[in-house]
């Protein structure tokens, strides 16, 4: 895993080649279900997840709202740091971009 903060890519970049939010959604919800309470998720959940939460976030931005949107897409771009104890000190969010760019091109 790079952390290479010296490029930072736009959410449009970043999100290229996304799937919809709506397939993300049930992406994030399918993996969610039937876990034992506690279970561990792994990093392409908390990847994909954070990445739908920033998406949100920035569709809500761009709409002139977003304040819970925003919260829960810095919590779990917070979470995926967390798990990934990166040496970059940056926003979460942007690391959030970064990372998913470089897992979107590598599938």
């Amino acid at each position: 895993m790079s952390t290479g903060t010296g490029q930072w890519p736009t959410p449009d970049t970043a999100y290229a080649t996304a799937p919809s939010m709506v397939r993300e959604i049930g992406w994030t919800a399918q993996a969610a279900t039937g876990k034992p309470f506690g279970t561990q998720m792994g990093r392409e959940f908390w990847l994909r997840k954070a990445a739908l939460l920033d998406r949100i976030a920035l569709s809500e931005e761009a709409a002139g709202h977003g304040g819970d949107a925003i919260a829960a897409a810095e919590l779990a771009a917070s979470r995926l740091m967390d798990l990934d104890d990166p040496d970059a000190i940056c926003d979460p969010r942007h690391y959030v971009r970064q990372q998913y760019a470089l897992w979107a091109d590598e599938q």
